[in-house]
This record gives structure tokens, sequence and C-alpha cells, in this order.
């Protein structure tokens, strides 16, 4: 066992974090499990292992010989990677760390004593009101074990000091907080920043970075675990990263303090990492923007991520993207997982059905001059909720807007194939948009809670792909040729011979115009008998219809019409235009997607 370390220069700092940000990474699932603080959504293990990623990134790349500018870049590297409240509190830490290194070429103990009590204030600076118990008493603990050591002129025996006592206020976390009390677990946070510790302790113990065993993943939290999420005050773990000048975090903490709970402001005057739980992210994202550059913005539904470990009957989940119009009673029923797109205004950016609804976006359209745009979902986006999903299911199926209309389908691949456990998710590209999306993911989440999984369930998904079949009478083509989706053309058309167009989903996944209706008059009727016409009377079919809002009677008159036209119906389902869709197709379009349930079609598994 090697003595006398008496400083961490640069590269000696550089690989002992390498060690504690790859430790962390490692206890991903152990602390996924025993999240119950503050609020038990089972992604405290995901937020850290990300944050602690985006920090090895950065550390593997650096060079330099100044202990000080290692943790400078570390300290950048972890807050623009920061996620959930546990990310942002880590990344603050290192802030703290960073901001106190001064020029420091090395590091010997009474500096780093002196850096850790100085960090844990930062830490605690983030919050309106530290509770104990949390990863703020493990610093604690770790910063007085450091400054009670700190003449020891030895890092050596300064760690395993530091390691002893926060290991002791990691254990006593479960009587400090009543929630951890009930669950019988230690708090997560703290026990990410213990990893740290130990990656880093064993590391100048023994010379070598070495993949140390991960905890033990408990298996009897589950339950006790997660029933409180039903009574949430607050649905949405809001968060971005704040660029700007000065930025005055004190009257950004006040701004924010009435529009939710678990509020984490860290990082500088120049860059903030903003954490809430709120159930208006937009309002969140507009408050912040007068200070600086709202970046990287999400919003994780935690009413969904409860679902998702309170189900312990199923193996595999089922996600696709909020261009899929389907409602939330079906969403919650199937446990269908939702990322959503962004709904461009100029600069503004907003999450399509969560930060923006169909009213909220008619009414931006009455206002803004700027036309409407989409963008897909970021890598980051996708990855994020894939990577949840799998520390809580074995499988992933996720089904997304046809890649001919948008590139959230090449996206996800990406995501996947970059993401931690990548070869348990399949990516289905629907070739489809909207309802017809929505009867594909729909009967895909059917699929799998009857059991199905694996290659059977990735090829019965792409049958129904191939069965399904969508319809549009858009009465204005503005909105699908400023979007590329319809040609300038067609619009010229049918503006100068008074036409009114039915656009249809292709093979390939495009828009292609099925048929021209002359005049506006009986447009619903005349658009029903269109529908039957291409697809026949005979059989048994599941509609699906949505419409604009300002004129439900619509879908109304054209599921009756169409009920009296097919032989039979077997389910329909109704939603409303998602701005997304609103933003191709206008907010009074209606669209109708059929699929076959003929009984010999119907392949469902036997429970």
């Amino acid at each position: 066992m090697p003595r006398g370390i008496q400083y961490l220069d640069g590269p000696r700092l550089r690989r002992c974090l390498i060690a504690g940000l790859g430790k962390l990474a490692n206890e991903r699932d152990y602390l996924n499990r025993i999240n119950v603080f503050p609020v038990p959504d089972g992604d405290t293990g995901n937020n850290l292992a990300q944050t602690a990623l985006g920090g090895l990134r950065e550390l593997e790349a650096q060079a330099s010989n100044s202990a000080s500018a290692v943790l400078n870049a570390l300290a950048i590297a972890t807050l623009d990677n920061a996620q959930g409240n546990s990310g942002a509190l880590l990344a603050q830490f290192l802030q703290g760390l960073a901001d106190t290194s001064a020029a420091l070429e090395r590091l010997d103990t009474q500096q780093l004593a002196d850096m850790f009590l100085a960090a844990g204030k930062y830490t605690r600076s983030a919050l309106e009101s530290p509770r104990e118990g949390t990863i703020v008493t493990a610093i604690d603990a770790a910063a007085a074990a450091a400054n009670a050591a700190r003449d020891c002129d030895d890092f050596a025996v300064l760690l395993p000091a530091m390691l002893d006592a926060t290991r002791e206020a990691v254990a006593a976390s479960t009587g400090q907080l009543e929630e951890l009390r009930r669950a019988n677990v230690v708090d997560a946070g703290a026990a990410g920043f213990c990893a740290i510790l130990e990656g880093c302790t064993d590391f100048l113990l023994t010379g070598s970075i070495r993949d140390l065993p991960s905890t033990p993943v408990p298996t009897d939290v589950r339950d006790v675990h997660h029933h409180q999420l039903a009574d949430l005050r607050f649905r949405y773990c809001t968060e971005c990263l704040l660029s700007g000048e000065e930025i005055d975090a004190a009257h950004i903490r006040k701004l924010l303090q009435p529009e939710g709970d678990s509020l984490v402001i860290a990082g500088s005057s120049r860059r903030l990492r903003i954490h809430i739980h709120t159930n208006d992210p937009e309002r969140v994202f507009d408050l912040v923007a007068e200070f600086g550059e709202p970046q990287h913005t999400k919003a994780d539904d935690m009413i969904g991520q409860a679902r998702s470990l309170s189900r312990t009957d199923r193996k595999v989940a089922v996600v696709t993207d909020s261009a899929a119009d389907i409602p939330d009673s079906i969403l919650a029923e199937l446990d269908i997982h939702m990322i959503p797109l962004r709904v461009l205004f100029g600069t503004e950016s907003h999450l399509d059905k969560i930060g923006m609804s169909p009213q909220e976006f008619r009414d931006e359209l009455a206002r803004n001059p700027e036309a409407p745009g989409t963008s897909q979902p970021t890598q980051g986006d996708l990855r994020r909720t894939y990577e949840f999903l799998t520390t809580h299911y074995s499988q992933i199926i996720a089904i997304h807007v046809s890649g001919a209309l948008s590139g959230t389908f090449q996206a996800a691949k990406s995501a996947a194939a970059s993401a931690t456990n990548g070869e348990r998710i399949r990516v289905i590209d629907s070739r489809n948009v909207s309802v017809g999306q929505g009867l594909i993911v729909k009967r895909a989440a059917q699929f799998a809670a009857a059991g199905m999984e694996g290659e059977e369930l990735e090829d019965a998904v792409k049958k129904e792909v191939a069965g399904v079949r969508t319809f549009a009478l858009v009465s204005d083509l503005s909105n699908a040729v400023r979007s590329g989706r319809v040609r300038p053309s067609l619009r010229r058309i049918a503006d100068w011979l008074r036409l009114t167009p039915i656009l249809t989903n292709t093979p390939a996944g495009k828009v292609g115009v099925y048929r021209f209706l002359p005049g506006r008059f009986r447009l619903v009727e005349r658009f029903a008998k269109s529908i039957t016409d291409a697809m026949g009377t005979n059989g048994s079919w599941e509609l699906a219809l949505v419409h604009g809002g300002s004129d439900p009677e619509s879908a109304n008159r054209l599921e009756a019409i169409l009920g009296e036209n097919f032989s039979h119906v077997a389910e329909t389902f109704h939603t409303e235009i998602g701005p997304a869709l609103g933003v191709h197709a206008g907010m009074d379009a209606l669209v109708v997607a059929l699929r076959r349930v003929d009984a010999e079609l119907d392949h469902t598994p036997a429970r």
C-alpha cells in the first residue's frame, strides 16, 4: 500500500476522478432502485450516471498538468451534462471545487480540505431548503473529515478517513428522512457521492483504475417505493441550461419558487443548470429566458415514470413520439411512453403537447407573425428515455413517426445504438403519422401486455405497419407546402380549381394525394365515401380519428357515416390534433386511420 502521497497534480487528479466517476456510473441500477427522495421516480442512477459520463468524456480528453485546469474542465462538462436533481447538485459541488482551486498546479491535503468545505457551501446554496440525510449531508461529512485530518500530509490517509465518514453519513440517512425510513433504504444521491469517493480512494491506494464491483440491487423496495407518486403535486421534472452574462441566480430563484418544488439552481453567473418539478414547463422556460438563452430544455413526465415502476407484469416498454396522436387515457391504460417533438416559432421552442397544448398553439398562430415549424427530439431526449426504461424493463420497442417525414426515426436508431443496454432496444419506422402511427403503437402495447416480446413482437408490429392506412382531409394546403410535405404546384392547382385534397400515407411512408374533391360542399360525406372506396366495405375495422378541436362534430359525423358504410367497426377513438401535426396539416384538418381486425389477421397471443 503506497504511503506519502503528498500532492495531487493534474494527471494524478485526473486519473483519480476517472476512477471515482467510473464507480458512480457503475452504480446506476442500484441507485435507481433505492431512489425514493425527493421523488420516487427511479431515475437517480440514470441522472448521476449521465452526469458522470459527461465528466468522464472530458477527463479522458484532458492532458493538463494543472489540478485547477482539470477541475475547471470537469465542472463545465458536468454542468452541461447534468440531469435531475442529483446531477445538478453534483455539478454544483464540482463547480465549488473548481472555483476554490484558484490556479493551483497541484493540491496538498490542507488545500483539498479547504476546497471541500467551500464546495459543501456551494452545494447547499443551490437549494432553497437543504434537507439533512441527502447528498449535502454526505458532502459535509467528507469535508469535516478532511478538515480534521488536514495536517496528515498524506492523501493515502486523508481519503480513507473521508470515505469512512461519508459511509457513516450515508448509512445514517435512512433514519433522517421519513421516505427513506419507510422504504428502508439510504439516500440515492448521498450513496452516489460516496461511490465517487470509493473509486478515488481505491485508485490512490492501488495505483490503478479498476472496475470495482457494483452494489447488489435490492429486490424488496419496489412496492414501498412508488405508491405515493399518484399524489404528486407537480408532474414534470423540468430542466434547462441557461447561458448568458451576469445571470442573477437569486432573482431567478425568487421567480421560480411559486412554480413548483425541488428547485435546484447550479453553476456560475454565465451558465446555470436549472431543475424544478412543475406543472407548467413552458412557463419556467419563458421566465428564465429573460435572463439568457435556455438550452437543452426537457420535461420528463414523472407520472409516466411512476407507471413504469409500478408495472411488475411487463417485460417490454413501448415508446413513441408525440407525432402519434393518442389520447392520454390510452397512453395511461397501455403504459405507452411518449417523447415530445418540439414546435418552433422563430427562435421560440415549445415541447409538443407538454409545453404547448392545441389551444395554446391556435392562440400562438393568431398572435405570432413567425411561421411555425417542428424539430425532432434530440438524441439526448431519446437516449434519456430509453436508458430510464431499460433499467426497469428487459426490452424496449420504439415506434416513431415515418422516417420519410422526419429525422426522428434516424435519431432514435442512433440514440439506441449509443445507449447503455442498447442491444435491448428495437426501433421501428411506423411509416405513418398522427392516428395512423397511434393505431400501430396502440397495437404494439396490446401485444406487449399479452406477453409478446423480442423478434416475435417486432415482426408482429411490422405487419401492423404494412396494414394501417391513414387519410387526411386538408382544406388548406398552406402548412403542408411550407413544411415541404406537399409540392407547391399541388396547392396552386387545388386553389385555382377549388379542389379539396385527400392525402394518404404511401407504402414508403411519404404523403401522397389520394383524390381531389371538387368544390367545398358536403366534404365530410364525400371524404367518408372516398375512404370506403379505397378500403372496401367488408371486414371488421378499428378506426381512429383526429380533428382540429374547433369542429368535433365533423369527426362524429365522419365516424357515424363510416360505421354505416363498413360491415363492422370494432373499436374507435377520437382525439384532437396536436401542435406538431397542426404545423404541417393545419388545425382544421380531419384525419382518420384504419386497421383491419378480421379474425384471421388478429394475431394477438393468448394470455
